[in-house]
């Protein structure tokens, strides 16, 4: 009797406790929070994304622009004037050697030329007041000067330079004038040279044989004009050949 009386005490106690504990545990809840989480934000739209940028690649920087170069250009010339407003039966062909030389810029060329020609002139001679058949040759000299001279030519062809040119001409003329000069010790015969003023315009070509040299074929007209030595216009023609020599 005594141990069911213990066994029932015990089931009571334990009755009891049971709503207790539940009303304990449930007495301790968290109280709710009135803390609010933040929304996600929306995507940003396509237009707004940044696109990651390019690979880098190496472009190497622009070789600077070619100076052109002044190169210098010089030629000679053998021809042979021959004037055609005078009777040519007096006034013969004769010959001129002159020489060129300017900077060269590619398609034209500034500088100058100087020279020295001859015509054989005709003289009927003399004797005891007659008209002797033969007559002697005199030669008429002119000494030249073509400064400036401006050339245009096109330099880009393989195998040939054509070139036209223009110049003012100072024209020094002798024929048989000479004046006695005397120093402190002698005196002797000077020729004498008289000037005109004149004009030389050229157009010839250029046969390339290497890099630098050409064989130069071409015509000059050139004209003189009144002075100490003519009274009157006088213009000639000379066909020459030469040399030019291009340095660049």
């Amino acid at each position: 009797m005594r141990g069911l009386f213990v066994v029932g005490v015990g089931l009571l106690v334990s009755t009891l406790a049971m709503p207790a504990g539940a009303q304990w545990d449930s007495s301790f809840e968290a109280p709710p929070s009135d803390a609010t989480v933040a929304p996600q934000p929306p995507p940003a739209p396509p237009d707004m994304v940044s696109a990651p940028p390019p690979p880098q690649t190496y472009v190497p920087p622009a070789p600077p622009p070619k100076q052109k170069k002044v190169g210098f250009t010089w030629g000679l010339q053998l021809g042979v004037p021959v004037f055609l407003d005078v009777p040519n039966d007096i006034v013969r062909p004769g010959a001129d050697l002159s020489f060129f030389g300017g900077a060269d810029f590619g398609y034209f060329v500034i500088g100058g030329a100087t020279g020295i020609g001859w015509n054989r002139i005709r003289v009927p001679r003399t004797f005891n007041g007659q008209t002797i058949p033969n007559p002697g040759d005199s030669p008429l000299t002119r000494i030249f000067i073509s400064i400036p001279e401006f050339r245009v030519q096109i330099p880009d062809l393989k195998v040939v330079l054509p070139y036209v040119s223009g110049a003012l001409d100072l024209n020094f003329w002798n024929f048989r004038e000479v004046q006695i000069v005397c120093d402190f010790y002698w005196c002797f015969a000077a020729d004498v040279y008289r000037f005109t003023p004149g004009f030389t315009g050229r157009a010839g070509m250029g046969f390339q044989v290497n890099k630098a040299v050409y064989i130069d074929v071409g015509l000059r007209y050139s004209l003189s004009g009144k002075g100490e030595f003519f009274n009157e216009v006088r213009w000639w023609l000379t066909p020459y050949v030469g040399v030019i020599v291009r340095r660049r």
